[in-house]
């Protein structure tokens, strides 16, 4: 198996808290000729409907007498993504990073015209593949500036259709919802700074980050512009475990234009082009590094959150948690050979 120098090898050092939280990426670079493998679970739980600030129920939202009147509405969903990346140590100032996803999707629903009748349409298939390239601005023993800079190809479909039942019972095989599709369509540049800093037994950082939609997809609409901030601290247990806290809070814009194949705006608030939304989250983690054997370097992480503040541009539905598993591994690219 390759070897690693946990002193010299990724990140700052070979701490367990040398690596952000396993839910932020492109956090550390590489030395020229490391090359780094990961894996990453998501799942993110979502329940209920909201707008604004407002708890919303679902006999509202279907209501053919309220504000609302969707002949269906979302009761829950659940969001997997598998996440498959690779870095690449260019120089020991520049690293590439691509990143793959998997996504599979699930949601539930139920009918205006039959309370009790509900059923579930899924999407799964690859992502918008992710490649970037991360700069170290400035880096010394104990602390580390890193700039970021990518785009977003868009490999994910955004015309996913499953089968869903009409207000007469019969079935259609008909385009989901927005957030059922796979991808944005559009090549779309991102940009994100980070900054790391080290201490005896805690280390803290920052990252912000933002992703811009300049033009129409083929289905006649683009997603709305994202923009993320977070801020993190570990604290190291010792030589192989440490915890971590993370806030984070999100900014998405409104859907440009709409879906071609979205025939019926009412149909259910999955097809509103309202996606706009700020958020917060509060997150809880556990890192861990194995210092020595067979599996020397891997690293392994868990992290899980709650929303603490959630406000959304129209009805939509609530995220609920989310946890993120991980797995990183890093050694030099000559140690294979």
């Amino acid at each position: 198996m390759p070897t690693i120098s946990l002193a010299d090898g990724i990140g700052i050092g070979g701490r367990p808290d040398c690596h952000a939280p396993i839910g932020v990426m492109g956090d550390h670079s590489h030395k020229k000729g490391e090359i780094m493998f990961s894996y990453r679970y998501m799942r993110m739980e979502m329940s209920g409907l909201r707008d604004a600030k407002h708890d919303i129920s679902r006999s509202d939202a279907v209501s053919s007498t309220g504000s609302y009147k969707f002949m269906n509405a979302p009761i829950k969903m659940h969001a997997n993504m598998h996440m498959f990346g690779s870095m690449y140590g260019i120089s020991d100032q520049l690293t590439a990073m691509i990143m793959v996803p998997f996504l599979n999707n699930k949601m539930q629903i139920r009918q205006r015209a039959n309370d009790m009748k509900r059923f579930t349409v899924s999407s799964r298939g690859i992502g918008d593949i992710k490649l970037s390239g991360i700069y170290s601005l400035k880096k010394n023993t104990n602390s580390k500036w890193l700039l970021n800079v990518g785009l977003s190809i868009p490999t994910g479909e955004t015309n996913v259709k499953d089968d869903m039942v009409m207000m007469n019972g019969s079935h259609s095989h008909s385009t989901l919802g927005y957030n059922m599709q796979l991808g944005s369509g559009t090549y779309d540049p991102t940009l994100k700074m980070g900054y790391y800093k080290k201490y005896d037994k805690f280390s803290i950082g920052w990252q912000a980050s933002g992703t811009w939609r300049f033009y129409q997809n083929k289905n006649d609409y683009h997603l709305g512009d994202d923009y993320l901030g977070t801020i993190y601290s570990s604290f190291v247990i010792n030589d192989w475990i440490s915890i971590s806290t993370r806030f984070d809070g999100k900014w998405k814009r409104k859907i440009s234009g709409a879906h071609a194949k979205h025939s019926n705006m009412l149909m259910s608030p999955a097809f509103s082009k309202d996606k706009g939304y700020r958020k917060i989250n509060f997150y809880g983690g556990i890192n861990l590094i194995i210092p020595k054997g067979e599996l020397k370097g891997q690293r392994f992480a868990i992290e899980y959150s709650n929303p603490i503040y959630q406000y959304y541009d129209g009805l939509q539905m609530k995220s609920d948690r989310m946890i993120t598993l991980g797995w990183q591994y890093a050694f030099k690219f000559n140690d294979l050979f």
